[in-house]
């Protein structure tokens, strides 16, 4: 497994993000600037071409580390049908074509068994205003004769110019503002507030239907006309948490915020950095999330930190400290003593949920070897991950995060 591991989103345990499939082999685009997700589809395939075609296996051999982290990761993209459209271009021995037939599939089915009764439910869904597949399903609604004239006012309120929302290719530029947002929400040095403005500020951010927004420019004032009023609009560009962005009108976008508890709740906005933030009464201390590294003089441990960076990542409800301090009688932390690199304070968080979200989100980076201890017992660790910390630390503050839109009550 390569010490310096990707960085990869939360995308599938928080969102449903768009997928698109490409039946067609397109020319290979240019790379603008560099995607780790692309450069590690270049090696799994490269690795495959060095051994007669065979696919990388997960393997318990501690001296086969490498391929295993290359299947884990090849399991993980064949599960995103975002990273499949996007690494498909690149896909030269037909990895990912009958997965993204499969999730395609998937998508039709979805698709096909929505359902809108009414303006709200048609803007608060995101896929509709930035999906030309749903506008199929609301025309044939025009067939049903009791709702007629409503699916008529519906149809002259949505843009016929609706901006499909795409893979951006530059959104390494963004995913720092992105990162510090969830570090500022993980902290509580920014909170999530209702949605009360007329509008849309510039470089301002947002939560619409659960996802993170950012709104990176806003065009001039043109007259939106439809046939029953005339109103001012103007064409923004978005940009989504999951590397996603379009251009939507900015009026479809407001009314999207504001929303409805029908589907997905009512838009948020993300306050102003407060340095100064005091908890308030009623907050509750859930526990603490802790990253830990092996001090342990076990051969197998010493080997794997050699060429590798290794973490355990735990939560505990009590002190760090009190859960640690028999750390070298516990196979959990490999017999060994233990150094704290960090530790996070949760707040009003469900800790079922953020330990299950914790577990899925560093899945493909455990390590799943044995090893031998001291005394001769086996080790199965189960919390120890072969990531680097920055990898580690962003995954936690987006999972505290999203957790807080995701159950946010404002």
């Amino acid at each position: 497994m390569d010490d310096k591991r990707p960085i990869h989103s939360l995308d599938d345990i928080f969102n449903d993000p768009d997928s698109a499939t490409l039946l067609v082999t397109k020319k290979r685009p240019t790379v603008n600037s560099f995607n780790p997700d692309v450069e590690k589809f270049k090696e799994v395939q490269e690795w495959i071409k060095n051994h007669g075609g065979k696919e990388p296996e997960k393997t318990g051999d501690i001296c086969r580390l490498h391929e295993r982290g290359l299947a884990s990761w090849l399991i993980g993209v064949r599960g995103d049908a975002d990273r499949i459209e996007l690494l498909k271009p690149y896909d030269e021995l037909g990895l990912l074509k009958e997965k993204s037939q499969e999730i395609s599939n998937q998508e039709k089915i979805k698709h096909e068994k929505m359902n809108f009764d009414s303006l709200d439910e048609i803007l608060n869904d995101d896929s509709v205003l930035f999906s030309s597949d749903n506008q199929k399903s609301l025309n044939a609604k025009l067939f049903n004769t009791r709702k007629l004239k409503e699916i008529r006012r519906e149809q002259e309120n949505i843009p016929k110019n609706k901006s499909k929302r795409k893979k951006m290719d530059n959104f390494g530029k963004y995913k720092s503002l992105f990162d510090q947002i969830h570090a500022d929400l993980a902290s509580g040095r920014r909170k999530i507030v209702p949605y009360e403005e007329n509008g849309v500020s510039l470089h301002r951010f947002y939560i619409l239907n659960g996802q993170l927004i950012y709104i990176e420019s806003i065009g001039s004032n043109f007259q939106n006309k439809t046939r029953s009023a005339s109103k001012t609009n103007a064409r923004l560009h978005v940009i989504y948490d999951n590397g996603t962005e379009n251009y939507p009108l900015r009026n479809g976008l407001i009314a999207s915020l504001y929303g409805s508890r029908k589907r997905h709740g009512y838009g948020k906005a993300i306050s102003e950095p407060n340095d100064k933030f005091e908890f308030e009464s009623d907050d509750q201390v859930t526990g603490y999330i802790y990253v830990l590294r092996s001090l342990s003089k076990n051969a197998d441990v010493r080997r794997i930190q050699e060429d590798h960076p290794l973490y355990k990542v735990g939560f505990t409800s009590g002190t760090v400290k009190h859960r640690i301090a028999n750390a070298e009688n516990e196979s959990t932390y490999l017999y060994g003593p233990v150094k704290v690199v960090a530790e996070y304070q949760v707040i009003n968080l469900n800790p079922e949920a953020l330990e299950t979200a914790l577990h899925h989100a560093l899945a493909r980076y455990r390590l799943e070897v044995d090893i031998k201890a001291a005394n001769g017992k086996t080790i199965h660790p189960r919390e120890w991950f072969i990531a680097d910390f920055d990898t580690i630390n962003n995954l936690i503050n987006e999972i505290i995060s999203k957790l807080r839109i995701s159950t946010d009550k404002s």
